[in-house]
């Protein structure tokens, strides 16, 4: 239920953006440029208005680091050593959704990175949710502005959207990452 449900929003937000789209003709280029993810046009007044739920919302996540470890064995666990996990579960959502929320507002939608970091940094640094999130937020940032640097500098002057270029590195990662696995468990 919760693929159904995942489905079903896409397809009502997708549809959402592309009446928007059809309805602003004018806007056209500022949607496309924030569907595909971009830095190009951002100012320091949208970071300084972003920075700071960013800060407390990944903060709040890091302080609740020790839940999300127990967490990660299981429900039954996590309650048997006592962790209210109906509480824990909606404070981390709600910290991870106003991270999400902030980024997304200054950069559009930059697929893959969320993913690419955090699975890189387990394998760096291993399970444990006090180094894993701050070690996926540096080395997130860190594939930022590889990716960002690409994007300004291949195709000079012109600038392919940051998206795209997460994209193009986070495919080849994910097939590596499934292949590898595969081979674990075949």
């Amino acid at each position: 239920t919760l693929i159904l449900a995942g489905m079903a929003l896409s397809s009502f937000t997708g549809a959402l953006v592309s009446l928007i789209m059809f309805l602003n003709h004018e806007m056209l280029t500022t949607i496309f440029s924030w569907l595909l993810g971009s830095f190009s046009g951002r100012h320091w007044n949208e970071i300084v208005m972003a920075g700071p739920v960013i800060l407390c919302s990944g903060g709040l996540l890091w302080l609740l680091s020790r839940p999300l470890d127990l967490l990660s064995f299981g429900d039954e666990a996590a309650q048997t050593l006592g962790l209210s996990i109906g509480k824990f579960r909606m404070l981390i959502l709600i910290a991870a959704t106003f991270c999400t929320a902030a980024c997304v507002a200054v950069s559009g939608v930059i697929g893959f990175l969320g993913l690419m970091a955090p699975h890189m940094t387990r394998i760096l640094l291993g399970p444990r949710h006090g180094l894993l999130i701050p070690g996926s937020c540096l080395l997130g940032a860190t594939l930022m502005v590889i990716a960002d640097t690409l994007a300004r500098t291949v195709i000079a002057p012109a600038e392919i959207p940051v998206g795209i270029v997460t994209a193009l590195m986070g495919c080849p990662f994910f097939l590596f990452l499934l292949l590898s696995r595969g081979q674990q468990s075949g």
